[in-house]
């Protein structure tokens, strides 16, 4: 066999899939040191999520084994073909779970009673937080994340009263962090922290929105657009579009309209990404989940009659169309944008 140049193989498995570098960690010791790198990981991941990043979906839902007293997470996978992949399935025990969208490939879920749990779908690798709460104290939220400061994950728990622990994966294992906050950041209960860029922000009690930088691990707060200074605060809904907070404004009389303002950091303005218009159909329980990569699509999840529970809105024709996924008949799902990666997050 002829000799290849390790820098050859290294630049060649770089642009290979993740699926296809898991089977080849099997083949010898130098392509498996390689793909276990976490500098050849992280370099794999950003490649990729600029390359392969347009329009790859996560879906996931939740089974419940009433006679056997357990539950099942599936993730699906959805390309552009718009058919889905069965990607992994967790079983967990019987709780009431809620599904955070995907970050840097990995998701996070925890349970009512008090479970955490995250997992890489693609190399089907999870791990399950310790449970070490003092005094059994639950949680109000859970939020996850990645801190591109010091490389690393990050999940943060918000307790009521005042009260945030961090969870910090380092070297694979999880460190326990207590940090108390001001009254005025407190938590408003009606949707969990969103992530963006190193940040998380939630609603706070006073009206406002609440920032928490998870590198430098300090708060602000931040004032709402002008326009939604008076309108009803359970209407509106933060999300995270292509990296960027955005903020959605449901509240119209008419149901049919939909305003959605982005938060730019650098200047601590807002300013307004676009109104989402249907003609006929009310359209306020649907939610922006992604931005193709043309910025011309948004993706939509909530069911809108004649279009189904997922659908495309064309920012510059003001149309629509439906989502039809081939290999998925449920009509209760979470769904995220995603990229996959090769990052363990378990044995």
């Amino acid at each position: 066999m002829a000799f290849i140049p390790s820098p050859i193989i290294y630049n060649i498995l770089s642009k290979l899939p993740v699926k296809s570098l898991a089977r080849f960690k099997s083949l010898n010791k130098l392509y498996c040191s390689f793909i276990k790198d976490p500098h050849f990981i992280n370099a794999h991941f950003k490649n990729h999520s600029v390359v392969h990043g347009d329009l790859c979906l996560i879906l996931s839902c939740i089974e419940h084994q009433n006679l056997k007293n357990t539950s099942k997470i599936h993730f699906f996978t959805i390309k552009d073909n718009e058919h889905a992949m069965i990607e992994y399935s967790i079983p967990v025990s019987f709780d009431t779970y809620h599904i955070l969208p995907s970050c840097n490939g990995l998701i996070c879920f925890y349970g009512l009673h008090g479970s955490v749990h995250v997992c890489n779908p693609t190399t089907k690798t999870i791990v399950n937080l310790p449970n070490i709460d003092d005094d059994l104290q639950r949680f109000q939220s859970c939020g996850f994340g990645f801190d591109g400061i010091n490389g690393t994950y990050k999940v943060i728990k918000i307790f009521d009263p005042h009260k945030i622990e961090i969870f910090t994966m380092v070297n694979g294992s999880w460190n326990k962090i207590w940090y108390t906050y001001s009254p005025c950041f407190g938590f408003q209960h009606h949707q969990p922290p969103v992530f963006a860029n190193g940040v998380f922000y939630w609603f706070s009690i006073s009206s406002s929105i609440v920032s928490f930088d998870i590198g430098k691990e300090t708060f602000e707060t931040i004032s709402l657009p002008q326009s939604a200074l008076n309108k009803d605060k359970y209407k509106l809904y933060l999300v995270e579009l292509k990296g960027e907070l955005c903020m959605v404004d449901m509240d119209f009389e008419d149901k049919k309209r939909v305003d959605i303002w982005i938060f730019k950091s650098n200047g601590g303005l807002w300013v307004k990404l676009g109104t989402i218009v249907h003609r006929s159909e009310p359209i306020d329980t649907t939610r922006p989940v992604g931005i193709k990569a043309n910025k011309k699509e948004i993706l939509l999840h909530g069911f809108i009659k004649g279009l189904g529970h997922l659908s495309c809105y064309n920012m510059e024709t003001g149309g629509f169309r439906p989502i039809n996924i081939k290999g998925f008949s449920l009509d209760y799902f979470h769904v995220s944008q995603h990229v996959e990666t090769l990052f363990q997050v378990g044995d």
